[in-house]
């Protein structure tokens, strides 16, 4: 039997206390979102609000931390390059905490603060929150200051999707014909999509089915599908899928004549058939 006596303790942590506090708002921050992301089966009402109330509570948790450390800088001992980079985090993770919690201009206000001190990337969340706050100019020039900066473009392409899709939404209401803005988000999706190919143009199916542009999403979705039968050892269930979903949007009619660019049914490139 091993004697504990001689079991040696763990060391010390001899980091500065702010790099510990980091760990500890970091491991928080990660609760709250791993609470975010959990799914609950019907019934479950009570655990629905336990959750609901744990992941507010940590993401408030983690933000007055940050404050804190944020606070302990200037005294912390760190050199000028990391307390920069703990700024950055700090700001950045304060921002996504208010931005999920609906506080859209806490949210705002520091993520502009993580701008200032050197966090581009931080231009696609300052977009993606004016976005919300339909503050559709500011999202704009969010986005656009992101692609001047070469940051992010294929979320700066698809956040632009998404706000004229939304701005386009808007003007429905008054003008029914309108397109313009509609026509745009396409482009701005199909953009992203040559990063990120699938992203960009299923996202961009998703909108203009929502909107009964049947024929468009269609459209959109044989580029998909051409992309996902030359790739279907990888996307074979999502071809599987779009396959059904091209036909109820197309019509079996419209339907023959986009696969006819196959050669062959998706069906049949799913189950290996040869073109005749």
């Amino acid at each position: 039997m091993t004697d504990r006596a001689s079991i040696a303790p763990p060391p010390a942590d001899e980091r500065p206390a702010v790099e510990r506090l980091v760990d500890v708002a970091d491991t928080i921050f990660a609760r709250a979102s791993s609470l975010e992301g959990l799914k609950l089966g019907r019934g479950q009402e009570e655990a629905h609000k336990v959750v609901a109330e744990g992941r507010e509570a940590a993401f408030r948790s983690a933000v007055a931390l940050w404050r804190v450390i944020l606070s302990m800088l200037p005294t912390s001992g760190l050199d000028q390059a990391r307390r920069k980079e703990l700024v950055m985090d700090g700001y950045k993770v304060m921002s996504r905490a208010c931005h999920r919690l609906g506080e859209l201009e806490e949210a705002e206000r520091h993520i502009t603060r993580a701008i200032d001190a050197g966090y581009l990337d931080g231009f696609i969340s300052l977009g993606a929150i004016c976005l919300d706050r339909k503050d559709w100019d500011a999202a704009e020039r969010a986005f656009r200051s992101a692609l001047a900066k070469n940051v992010q473009a294929m979320r700066a392409h698809a956040g632009l999707g998404e706000l004229y899709f939304a701005i386009g939404t808007a003007k429905l209401k008054d003008d029914p014909t309108h397109k313009e803005y509609f026509v745009k988000a396409e482009e701005e999706f199909v953009i992203a999509g040559k990063e990120r190919f699938t992203e960009g143009y299923e996202r961009a199916m998703e909108l203009f089915e929502t909107i009964g542009w049947k024929d468009r999403a269609a459209a959109i979705g044989a580029r998909l599908a051409q992309h996902y039968s030359d790739n279907r050892s990888r996307y074979g269930e999502r071809l599987r899928v779009l396959d059904k979903r091209i036909r109820r949007l197309a019509g079996d009619e419209r339907y023959e004549k986009i696969v006819t660019g196959f050669g062959r049914r998706l069906g049949d490139i799913l189950r290996g058939k040869e073109p005749k």
